[in-house]
């Protein structure tokens, strides 16, 4: 991968990032809010593929059942598994913490992200890829603050969805080099949308007109930035892409501040110093070709 490439790749992620924080602000703010019912995080992942496969459902249609031909179908049922409770346990997560800390769990993911492409997709290991990487790791660990109230129930939750959320970037990578992205988003939020509703048939519950703006918001923003997130894992490694996921973590804080009155601390700006030091560092470390 060339420099363009690479620029091009790390620029698409980062947008796409600020469309994943939007999705949990959205989240998150639903989950605040007083008038209404208290909507369970099960019901708002099922929002989120509701109103993600309604997003897609004109350009669905546009290209016919063609849409839904797949090879490689295990892999995409893989994937589903993985990101359906990857959003369930993100959604749990913001709304037991502050947005900017329990993304800052959920969001290690790309630590996992990067040893699951080595094991599973035989990507080269590249040492100065992992130092970089350890630095915005690092950088998570300032921005939590360990001791600081932070290891709570949310937080291993958060952890969980961390876990999922790695291995779910990985199989992602696997469907891009040979679905189209507009495939891959059709097979994942129709699939989603069946498991998230039949689980969440227990807690279904008649949101109020104020609550449904943001369940739109969190179904068809997330899959605006799945879109932008595929072109990118069409180009780079995962190995690569993995640690650019930390600048969600700086939109998070910014929408926290914004919508939630959650001052940032020196903490965060410490931290997301760190966390995109990194992320640029990663940017140019190249495997060496042999």
């Amino acid at each position: 991968m060339n420099i363009g490439s690479a620029l091009k790749t790390a620029l698409l992620v980062v947008v796409s990032c600020a469309f994943f924080a939007g999705a949990n602000a959205c989240a998150k703010g639903v989950q605040l809010l007083e008038a209404g019912p208290a909507l369970h995080p099960v019901q708002i992942a099922f929002s989120r593929f509701l109103f993600g496969f309604l997003t897609l459902l004109p350009f669905v249609v546009h290209r016919g059942r063609g849409v839904f031909r797949t090879g490689i179908p295990v892999k995409h049922g893989i994937r589903v598994a993985f990101g359906a409770a990857g959003v369930a346990a993100s959604f749990a997560a913001v709304g037991m913490m502050p947005l900017a800390d329990a993304l800052a769990i959920a969001w290690t993911s790309p630590i996992f992200a990067m040893g699951f492409a080595i094991l599973v997709l035989k990507e080269k290991l590249v040492p100065l890829r992992w130092l970089a990487a350890a630095v915005g790791l690092a950088g998570v660990v300032v921005m939590t603050r360990p001791g600081a109230g932070v290891l709570q129930p949310g937080a291993l939750i958060a952890l969980l969805s961390a876990i999922l959320v790695g291995a779910e970037v990985v199989t992602i990578r696997m469907l891009a080099q040979t679905d189209r992205p507009l495939t891959i988003l059709a097979i994942n939020n129709l699939a989603g949308l069946i498991i998230s509703g039949l689980a969440a048939l227990p807690f279904l519950q008649m949101p109020t007109a104020d609550q449904i703006p943001y369940l739109v918001g969190v179904g068809s923003i997330m899959v605006c930035g799945q879109l932008l997130f595929l072109k990118a894992a069409a180009i780079g490694e995962a190995n690569f892409i993995a640690p650019f996921y930390y600048s969600t973590l700086l939109y998070a804080a910014l929408f926290g501040l914004l919508f939630f009155d959650e001052v940032p601390g020196l903490h965060l700006l410490i931290g997301g110093g760190m966390i995109v030091t990194s992320g640029l560092a990663i940017a140019f470390i190249r495997p060496r070709t042999a």
